[in-house]
């Protein structure tokens, strides 16, 4: 077993050893400091997959659940999935540290234990029909949180839609995975059924009747825990964007910008703090999806880091608003109910989190929103305006519920004897988790620079895809010229080089690396960006002309064979 494999066994055993310990007789408090310490030990762990370049050379492909001549990855390491498994055990962590205790009893811990580990299994993997199990798994587990008499409605809606959801995709898997349907016309339509699917389990417009009343007469938390990993995003970049057509991505984005603009406005007017967050989340997760619906190298890695900062804001923020309810009750946001001077950690913690929703300066949305809306607003100027509408009305909405739950005079002063302190487990949580978004925000070089290679990996898996090659080594890493607009808009950066190696194929100029997390990378990143959004100039363009006439003469000569470590010269 190599290195890789060691750690990925070690991570999964962290969610399964509480799963297995929850059916022993372990008092609950015991059994919750157990799952504390585990999330904690499992996002360190993860932390050094993510840093480490040698963990990440991890693949297992196989051609038994699929048609394709090269298979696919059942289990792999890569530059998308490297930073989700922080992700999936930071959310596994915030849950078990901050979650009242009336709402996390036995069977929950359980849970959130599962579902972490179902959901850090399919961020391993790019499998269609593994991916399918692990979302029927997700919500079996979803659906049995609601297994109490008093949400038998909310129990059904969940069954209708994400039930519904989970049908969908199965029939859009066995339309994908038939024999010879690349390129024809069952793939497109298994697209479609698979897409359909996605935007159901994101709760996009016209499939977000679920969301609202899941989370206002639902179980919060359960409810927090599945919808903040956004699955349905990541079945989104995993299966649609490198086989989906312009038009399909398209129309994809147009029904998540109207859901984040629609979900903003809804949020803007609840009276009901629960169904607020809500609607919040339906506007987070339709902003991830427009930005993954982006054939930009920018504007997709705006959306990875908007997926990123978005998950963790929003479950912080709902975190929240589950620990005030514990001490309050049901929170009305018609009044105003105090209490600054009793949880000022929290308050600021709850401002932090909803800024950093909307894109607010020094955090990390505010990196993710500027990718996304720069590097699509050329090819999609309607996304520009709608970004911005969506994260003005999420910030009424966030200063809305702020000023309603904590400022104002405290009814509680009067009851001096009840506490509303937060533990030191919470204050410290909600403490990091605000550095973290913040700490990202002002110092985002290497979160961004791991997301341009994610998205360069992406795009360059789709132009495979779009030119029938045979094998991704098959494809040129420097050379976009010559590719339709309609399929790739901008520039496609090279990213799958090893650390350490020199200038890219084709490149010539000093200083191109693209190793990830150099200061080399990040600069040709962003001058490849500026050239993709205002044009090359002409001496770029006489440069390129020459190096592709250069490369022309060296094919024409050794008979049209690509080698591996042919460069054009400096010219």
């Amino acid at each position: 077993m190599s290195e890789p494999q060691v750690w990925i066994v070690g991570l999964a055993a962290l969610p399964s050893l509480v799963t297995c310990a929850s059916f022993f007789r372990l008092d609950v408090e015991r059994l919750r400091r157990l799952a504390v310490v585990a999330a904690a030990a499992m996002l360190v762990a993860s932390l050094v997959v993510a840093i480490s370049p040698r963990l990440q050379a991890l693949s297992i492909r196989t051609s038994a659940l699929t048609s394709a001549p090269d298979g696919e990855a059942v289990v792999r390491i890569d530059a998308l999935s490297s930073v989700l498994l922080p992700f999936a055990a930071g959310l596994w962590l915030l849950t078990v540290s901050v979650t009242p205790r009336a709402a996390l009893d036995r069977g929950g811990l359980r849970r959130t234990a599962l579902a972490t580990l179902i959901t850090f299994a399919s961020f391993l993997t790019e499998s269609t029909v593994v991916l399918l199990l692990l979302s029927t798994a997700s919500v079996w587990t979803f659906v049995s949180a609601l297994a109490d008499p008093a949400h038998r409605y909310q129990r059904r809606i969940v069954a209708a839609y994400l039930g519904g959801s989970t049908v969908v995709l199965s029939l859009g898997v066995a339309l994908l995975i038939g024999p010879g349907v690349r390129g024809t016309t069952l793939e497109t339509a298994g697209l479609w059924v698979i897409a359909i699917a996605a935007l159901m389990r994101q709760g996009i417009v016209p499939f977000h009747a679920w969301v609202p009343e899941v989370f206002d007469h639902g179980r919060l938390g359960p409810a927090i825990l599945c919808s903040a990993p956004q699955l349905g995003a990541y079945l989104t970049v995993v299966l649609i964007v490198p086989r989906a057509s312009p038009e399909m991505l398209r129309l994809i984005a147009i029904l998540a910008l109207t859901t984040a603009v629609y979900g903003a406005a809804l949020a803007l007017v609840q009276t009901s703090a629960r169904r607020a967050c809500g609607y919040l989340f339906m506007s987070q997760s339709a902003l991830i999806m427009a930005g993954l619906d982006c054939t930009s190298v920018t504007a997709l890695a705006g959306g990875l880091l908007v997926w990123l900062s978005a998950g963790l804001a929003f479950a912080g923020l709902a975190r929240c608003v589950l620990v005030l309810e514990a001490r309050r009750g049901r929170l009305d946001l018609t009044t105003y109910h105090g209490g600054y001077e009793r949880t000022p950690i929290l308050a600021i913690s709850f401002l932090t989190m909803g800024l950093a929703c909307t894109g607010f300066p020094g955090t990390l949305g505010f990196v993710g929103q500027e990718l996304l809306v720069n590097g699509a607003v050329d090819a999609f100027p309607v996304m520009g305006f709608a970004v911005v509408a969506a994260s003005a009305l999420t910030g009424l909405a966030v200063l809305r519920m702020y000023f309603s739950l904590f400022c104002g005079r405290s009814d509680t002063l009067a009851h001096s004897g009840l506490r509303f302190e937060l533990t030191r487990r919470e204050a410290w949580t909600f403490v990091a988790l605000v550095v973290a978004l913040v700490g990202f925000g002002i110092a985002p070089r290497p979160l961004v620079d791991s997301r341009f290679v994610a998205s360069d990996d992406i795009l360059r898996l789709r132009q495979l895809r779009t030119r029938g090659a045979d094998r991704l080594a098959d494809l040129p890493r420097d050379n976009h010229d010559n590719q339709p607009a309609a399929n790739i808009q901008g520039t496609v950066l090279s990213s799958a080089r090893p650390p350490g190696t020199d200038q890219d194929p084709g490149d010539s100029r000093p200083g191109r690396t693209h190793g990830a997390g150099t200061a080399g990378g990040a600069e040709a990143r962003a001058a490849d960006c500026l050239s993709a959004a205002g044009g090359p100039s002409k001496p770029e363009r006489r440069l390129r002309t020459e190096r592709r006439a250069v490369g022309a003469v060296r094919a024409e000569g050794s008979g049209r064979r690509r080698t591996a470590g042919c460069r054009a010269p400096n010219l």
